[in-house]
């Protein structure tokens, strides 16, 4: 009996050591900072690269080619609008992420990770396709002026210089915006670890 007892006990101990142990809670609050930090990086990056565009579009399309048509006029405001309310959505992100508050329960914090992750794939979902939409709605509004003044072979070219580099860009940005989902949803994952 005493010898049975022994291979139970050394079994139990023997399947005990081999359960992986669960990260320390403080391993885990350290890598969610870390991927709030990244995310906050991104996004700013973001910003600054929006901000930076529309001012030199702003100096491109309302100074430099002086459009005189009205339909050029309202191409050139629908451009303007979708990219500034893209650039007020990132700025109203960042501030959401700012408010985070580290006073804040385990549980409220989570839930704050949550609703903040479903921005960000409003923003990186909806209203970026809207503004891309209405980009281009306004960029094709402008090619009956530019035709007054461009050869057709010139037009295509400005066409197809639009679109395609277009097309190349958004896969690059799209690749940026899927690592950012993955942090955000790894950093509520880590959340509801810390949570058990």
């Amino acid at each position: 009996m005493n010898e049975l007892g022994n291979i139970l006990k050394s079994g139990w101990q023997k399947s005990a050591a081999d359960l992986p142990t669960p990260p320390p809670t403080q391993n885990l609050i350290d890598e969610a900072k870390r991927l709030n930090r990244e995310s906050f990086r991104f996004q700013r990056s973001t910003l600054l690269i929006l901000s930076s565009t529309f001012l030199m579009m702003c100096y491109f399309l309302l100074f430099y080619f002086g459009f005189r048509d009205g339909l050029s006029h309202v191409g050139v405001g629908i451009m303007l609008g979708f990219f500034l309310l893209r650039i007020l959505l990132e700025g109203y992100s960042i501030s959401r992420s700012r408010k985070k508050e580290i006073t804040q329960s385990a549980l409220e914090n989570l839930e704050s990770e949550k609703k903040y992750l479903q921005l960000r794939l409003r923003i990186h979902g909806f209203f970026t396709y809207l503004t891309l939409g209405g980009y281009t709605l306004g960029f094709i509004l402008l090619l009956p002026e530019f035709s007054k003044y461009i050869p057709s072979f010139w037009m295509g070219a400005m066409v197809c210089s639009y679109f395609i580099p277009g097309i190349i860009l958004t896969l690059l940005i799209r690749k940026n915006v899927l690592k950012e989902i993955k942090e955000l949803r790894r950093l509520v994952e880590l959340r509801e670890m810390i949570l058990k």
